[in-house]
């Protein structure tokens, strides 16, 4: 796996989530911001939500969708895949079960989407979980780490 944060390529994968953090106060700062910002109570028109164990995918010139979201993710993690060229995106609400098989999933999808559009890069985002006495959200943070890239390939 090639790990690329901000643009700069990491020699080695961080140990775990605390390192990544303290390596990257980007990392910090955005969490902020998202933590900070209000919750949005959105109607239904546009809204396609994902429940935990499921997954969307849906491209921006699409007219039934205009929000892809979900929501309670206390140990589970959101799991985003886009294409920069096309804006295709994949959204998944997981906990753990099935990791490989919905990672290849979601790959797949945003690359069937992207076809016909100009060229891009397959891109992650994990979002949720908290730091549980268990460290629950800590192996699914490094397993979907993992498990998305090796399934562009």
């Amino acid at each position: 796996m090639v790990l690329v944060v901000n643009g700069v390529l990491q020699e080695e994968p961080p140990a775990d989530s605390r390192s990544l953090y303290l390596a990257h106060p980007v990392y910090r700062e955005s969490a902020a911001q998202l933590h900070s910002m209000p919750a949005k109570l959105v109607g239904p028109v546009g809204l396609l939500y994902v429940q935990q164990r499921e997954m969307a995918a849906t491209l921006p010139h699409d007219k039934n969708v205009s929000i892809l979201g979900s929501d309670d993710m206390t140990t589970c993690i959101i799991v985003v895949v886009k294409h920069s060229g096309s804006g295709a995106v994949a959204l998944a609400h997981l906990d753990g079960a099935g990791a490989e098989d919905a990672a290849t999933a979601m790959v797949q999808r945003v690359t069937e989407l992207a076809m016909g559009f100009p060229e891009g890069r397959i891109e992650l985002q994990l979002v949720g979980g908290y730091s549980d006495p268990r460290n629950y959200s800590e192996e699914l943070f490094f397993q979907y780490s993992f498990d998305v890239p090796q399934a562009t390939y």
